[in-house]
C-alpha cells in the first residue's frame, strides 16, 4: 500500500530540477510520501544519484517506467518542444490501476511549505482538483467550450480523482480531444483536460499552485495575495528566462529554488547565462565553504 501518492514525470534533462523539487518536498511534507517517478527515458546513472539522495528519507520514490507504445498517434511535431512524456499523466489512472487518486506535479516548483491537507483531500465527485490559470483570455476558453463563469485550471499540480477518470473513460475522451482537434491544444494536455472537465474541478486554494503569472496582477482578492505573500508551492511557469535556473530570471522566489539546489549533488551549478566572471568567483565561494 502506497501512503500518499505523488507522481511525477522525469527524463535525463530535468534530473537536476527533479532533484531540488524533492529536496524541497522532503524539507516541508509532514508525513511519509511514496513519488512514483515516471518516466520513458532515464539512465541507470540517475536513478542511482536519485536513490542515494533519497536513502533512509521519509519521501520514498519509486521508478515507473512507461511504455509509450500505449499512446495513441498524437500529433507531435520534429520541431515541438514537447514529447511523449508530456502525456504521461493523462495516463495515470490506467497506470495505478490499484490507487484512487495521486498528486501530480510538475517538477518546475519547489514546495515551500505543508502539503498534508491537499493530500488529504476528498475529491470523490470531481475528476481533478487544481488552481485556475489566471492568465487565460475568454476566447482561449471559448474555443475549448469553457462557457460562462467556468475557470480553466493549470494542470501542473493535480490531484488526480483516478476512479472518476477510468468510470468515466476521461483518458481515452482527453486524447481523442488531442488528436481531432491538435489545433486547439496550444498547452496539449492541458488545454484538453480543460475541454473534456470543462470547468468541473475542486478549486483548491492559490497558495497550492501559485503561478509566475500572478505576481503581475494586481493582489485584489484577499485569498490571491494571502497565497502570493505565503506560498506553498511556487510553480515557475513559462518558458526560457521566467524559470529560476537562469541568471536573467527575476521571479520574487527564484532564491527558494537556489535554497534547496544547495542540497543537491547539482550544488555547483551556474546558469548558462552567467557571465564568466561570476562562474569563476561561484565556484571559488563553493570550493572555499567546502573547506
Amino acid at each position: 500500500m502506497f501512503l500518499n501518492p505523488i507522481a511525477i514525470t522525469i527524463d535525463n534533462n530535468y534530473i537536476q530540477h527533479a532533484c531540488v523539487m524533492l529536496k524541497s518536498l522532503e524539507a516541508n511534507v509532514k508525513q511519509p510520501v511514496d513519488v512514483h517517478c515516471v518516466f520513458e527515458d532515464l539512465n541507470d546513472k540517475n536513478i542511482v544519484l536519485l536513490k542515494k539522495v533519497f536513502n533512509n528519507s521519509h519521501v520514498k520514490l519509486h521508478f515507473v517506467r512507461f511504455d509509450t507504445s500505449v499512446l495513441p498517434q498524437l500529433p507531435i511535431k520534429a520541431n515541438d518542444h514537447v514529447t511523449s512524456a508530456t502525456f504521461f499523466r493523462i495516463w495515470l489512472p490506467h497506470l495505478f490501476k490499484d490507487l484512487k487518486q495521486i498528486l501530480f506535479m510538475d517538477t518546475d516548483i519547489v514546495i515551500n511549505g505543508d502539503i498534508s491537507e491537499m493530500l488529504n483531500l476528498d475529491i470523490t465527485d470531481y475528476p481533478v482538483a487544481a488552481i485556475p490559470d489566471l492568465g487565460m483570455s475568454d476566447a482561449k476558453k471559448q474555443g475549448l467550450g469553457i462557457t460562462g463563469d467556468k475557470l480553466y485550471i493549470n494542470a501542473g499540480i493535480l490531484l488526480i480523482n483516478l476512479q472518476y477518470f477510468r468510470e468515466h473513460h476521461l483518458t481515452e475522451t482527453i486524447a481523442q480531444f488531442i488528436t481531432e482537434h491538435p489545433g486547439l491544444c496550444e498547452f496539449w494536455d492541458q488545454d484538453a483536460i480543460n475541454a473534456t472537465i470543462k470547468g468541473n474541478f475542486y478549486r483548491l486554494d492559490y497558495k497550492y499552485n501559485v503561478q509566475s503569472g500572478f505576481y503581475e496582477r494586481p493582489a485584489e482578492e484577499p485569498a490571491l495575495k494571502a497565497a502570493i505573500e505565503h506560498p506553498v508551492i511556487v510553480h515557475y511557469t513559462g518558458g526560457g528566462v521566467c524559470k529560476p535556473w537562469f541568471y536573467k530570471n527575476t521571479h520574487p522566489e527564484r532564491q527558494l529554488y537556489y535554497k534547496y539546489l544547495k542540497l543537491t549533488p547539482f550544488r555547483f551549478y551556474y546558469p548558462p547565462d552567467l557571465p564568466r566572471s561570476w562562474r569563476i568567483l561561484r565556484k571559488l565561494r563553493f570550493m572555499l565553504f567546502q573547506v
